[in-house]
């Protein structure tokens, strides 16, 4: 399975596929500021600015940490009005190439040195390829490019003040990296998952712990990861109820 890279050439080319496919469905915009010809433009002259900030960066020049935080900001949101138009063609296809965009931009960001002050549409297209893969290299992949973006979520979100709403995306994000990295079969990886979870969402891992040893079994899950399970199922089920 193709996986992110925060490549700019692959954002315009997955941008330019996207709204392609729009136009070939014909759906008309709700008014002269929604259409896809303006879509199309703002398109064009973000990744003409996203071009010359990366060429400043490369050359150390000054394009700041607040200059790629804004451009993400912005490109996010084009990208949540090219979501609306893609969702309307009906066609559920474009949703892994709308995922890819989503995610190719946070890891842009993030690798820019960029803050990402809009979190759920990542989660969203992040969960998207972890569902749609089993095979414990791709996984393995994708739980770094959690961890990049991970890295790079604005302040204001990783303080996780609001705890009231279970599916608030800071909450799922680090939730899906364990699942990921438990998935990969990779022992080191699931250390370091759930050493973020458990530091993050501490509230949270008795009972993602306890999920976990059930699905151990219920899917046939190797030794040396059921091994890793039970060792934090043991430290945040068994131990803390002694004391």
């Amino acid at each position: 399975m193709q996986l992110p890279t925060g490549q700019l050439d692959t954002l315009r080319t997955d941008a330019t596929a996207l709204l392609d496919a729009c136009a070939a469905a014909g759906i008309p915009a709700e008014d002269s500021e929604t259409s896809l010809a303006v879509l199309e433009q703002a398109f064009d002259q973000l990744f003409e600015v996203l071009a010359r900030a990366e060429s400043d960066l490369q050359s150390g020049g000054n394009a700041g940490t607040g200059d790629v935080t804004e451009l993400g900001e912005y490109a996010l949101q084009l990208i949540g009005n090219l979501a609306a138009r893609v969702e309307q063609t009906g066609d559920d296809s474009l949703r892994q190439t709308l995922a890819m965009l989503t995610v190719n931009l946070a890891l842009w960001i993030a690798r820019h040195d960029g803050v990402i002050d809009t979190l759920e549409p990542v989660v969203d297209a992040l969960a998207l390829f972890a569902n749609t893969t089993s095979d414990t290299h791709a996984l393995a992949a994708l739980h770094d490019i959690i961890g990049t973006i991970v890295e790079a979520v604005s302040p204001v979100i990783s303080q996780d003040l609001e705890k009231v709403n279970p599916g608030r995306p800071w909450r799922v994000l680090l939730l899906n990296q364990s699942i990921v990295a438990t998935r990969s079969h990779n022992t080191e990886l699931m250390e370091q998952a759930f050493a973020r979870l458990t530091d993050n969402l501490p509230q949270d891992a008795a009972r993602f712990f306890t999920e976990g040893m059930q699905q151990m079994d219920a899917l046939d899950y190797p030794q040396h990861v059921r091994e890793v399970m039970a060792r934090y199922h043991r430290q945040w089920n068994v131990d803390r109820s002694l004391h």
